[in-house]
């Protein structure tokens, strides 16, 4: 778990960073936007477009990076009045059906989108449409490896809360 906990660290940083990085890309190319066209009434295409490109970019990234945090929404009423092994049994059944989402339509299939785009050129920024599409294959696999992190990290909790002491009753650390 080790070693699954340092690479998750790894992958959250990249993930947080992508979206700092392009959150400070759109708010240049929206400032100069702004500037252009209300200063000297002559509007970017270039810098709407990329500012839209990049929009869509930071919510795959931000959806990525969120649900690497466990910090999306989620509906837990049931969940929460189970027994701790059958709410392991849940918490693998969605990551299971997460995980056939995540690698089948995003990593998968934006992969395939992406490489059918690359002969189709964007006419703002000259640049194939693949590389704007490249965003949901990327976020598909961040997303593939919470979802195993995740599931690991679900077992691992429900073995440490029944393992038992050296007393004989279960550690609830």
């Amino acid at each position: 778990m080790k070693a699954l906990t340092t690479i998750k660290r790894g992958v959250d940083k990249v993930m947080e960073w992508s979206c700092i990085l392009i959150l400070i890309a759109m708010t240049v190319l929206v400032t100069y936007q702004v500037i252009t066209r209300y200063f000297f009434n002559r509007p970017s295409a270039i810098s709407e477009t990329a500012a839209q490109y990049l929009f869509v970019w930071m919510v795959a990234f931000g959806s990525a990076y969120v649900f690497g945090l466990r910090e999306h929404l989620s509906i837990t009423v049931i969940k929460d009045k189970l027994s701790p092994r059958n709410n392991m049994i849940i918490e693998i059944l969605i990551n299971l059906v997460l995980l056939a989402f995540s690698a089948g339509v995003l990593l998968i299939g934006g992969l395939q989108g992406a490489l059918k785009q690359m002969g189709t050129v964007d006419a703002a920024l000259q640049i194939p449409m693949g590389v704007i599409y490249i965003a949901l294959p990327f976020c598909g696999a961040a997303i593939v490896f919470y979802v195993i992190y995740n599931t690991c990290l679900a077992v691992w909790e429900y073995r440490r809360d029944i393992a038992p002491t050296s007393r004989g009753d279960a550690s609830t650390m």
